[in-house]
Formats: structure tokens, sequence, C-alpha cells
């Protein structure tokens, strides 16, 4: 383990595509709402029973036991804000598989945020 860019950026992949499957999960099952206890046990069978939350819910997981390890290597002022990529990552997946629209100070955005990244990596 020696390139912390590697393995963090295949953590912000992880994370940014256990959203992105959050996000379609919650598209299938519809808003979701709690009006009153009885609400919960509906709810959460409704939540953990779609494959995409649940597929999301796993990724999630394995991704911050993955955060442990890559923890246990790097420093976290170097790793930590690497983790920015996601925000890139997140934007794009969004783009190209849920049909979201961004503006042009969307991609502004993008455009800093990479700089940053690529600034925290220059030596």
């Amino acid at each position: 383990m020696k390139n912390p860019f590697i393995w963090v950026t295949f953590y912000s992949v992880m994370a940014a595509l256990s959203q992105l499957l959050l996000k379609l999960g919650t598209n299938q099952t519809g808003k979701l709402t709690i009006t009153s206890l009885q609400d919960i046990l509906p709810l959460l069978a409704k939540v953990f029973l779609n494959p995409y939350i649940l597929i999301g819910s796993i990724l999630l997981t394995s991704g911050f036991v993955f955060w442990l390890v890559v923890l246990s290597f790097f420093q976290l002022g170097v790793v930590f804000p690497l983790t920015a990529m996601m925000y890139l990552f997140v934007a794009w997946m969004s783009y190209f598989t849920l049909g979201e629209t961004m503006g042009w100070v969307n991609y502004i955005g993008m455009v800093l945020v990479a700089g940053g990244i690529f600034l925290l990596l220059y030596k």
C-alpha cells in the first residue's frame, strides 16, 4: 500500500456507488415517511427488501471496513481530504445513471474540487 491516491480512489468509488444504489432504491420505494410508530416495521421491510438498498447498504458497510484499513496505513491528514473525489464520482454517476442535470456552477465546483485534489497530491 504505497500510493494513498489509489486506495482512496477505490474507497471513493465504493462510497459513491453505494450512494447511487441507495438513491435508486429510494426511487423505487418512494418517499419514506413515518407518521406513527406503526409505520416503522412496514417501512423497514419495504426498505431492506429492496435489492438496490440492500446492496447499497452492504457496499456502504464494506466501504467503512475498507476505510479502516486505509486509515491503518496512511495519515488521516493525507487521505481524508482525498475523499473529496466522492463528490465528483457522485455527480458523474448521478448525471449518467439517474439523468440528473447540472448547471455551469456545478461544473465550476467540480473543477475546483479536482484542482484542490491535485494540489493535495502535488509535491
